[in-house]
């Protein structure tokens, strides 16, 4: 999750256990797979969140696309299993994620201040 300091910035967490001590962030912006009827989010923000190496920050999703902070040193690995995932459509096997885009730590902030200021835009100051 990321916090909110007194200033208002956003700032990224610390470390998984799984990140072996690497304090650099970077990101993975992942599109849901627009075949899929409803949005996948929650449970695939639940998925990478148990690998160790990955985790949806706080203001990570909007229109079908959820931002994934990760570390340098496994960021490879994480998109890897990110690719595996699947979700079923009328009994057929599909990917739960149509793209996975490889941003740096700014790009990936950029976006967590976006989607944070459409939030409270749309539903006022956040908790």
């Amino acid at each position: 999750m990321a916090a909110r300091d007194t200033d208002g910035l956003i700032k990224p967490c610390t470390g998984l256990a799984g990140y072996g001590g690497d304090t650099a962030r970077v990101y993975l912006l992942l599109t849901e797979n627009p075949e899929l009827s409803y949005s996948h989010a929650c449970s695939l923000a639940t998925s990478i969140r148990s690998t160790g190496i990955g985790r949806a920050p706080r203001f990570s999703w909007r229109n079908g696309r959820l931002l994934i902070e990760s570390a340098p040193s496994v960021v490879a690995e994480l998109a890897r299993r990110i690719a595996l995932l699947t979700s079923t459509i009328d009994g057929r096997q599909v990917p739960t994620v149509s793209s996975v885009d490889h941003l740096t730590a700014d790009a990936g902030r950029a976006i967590i201040a976006e989607n944070r200021a459409a939030y409270i835009a749309e539903y006022g100051e956040s908790a």
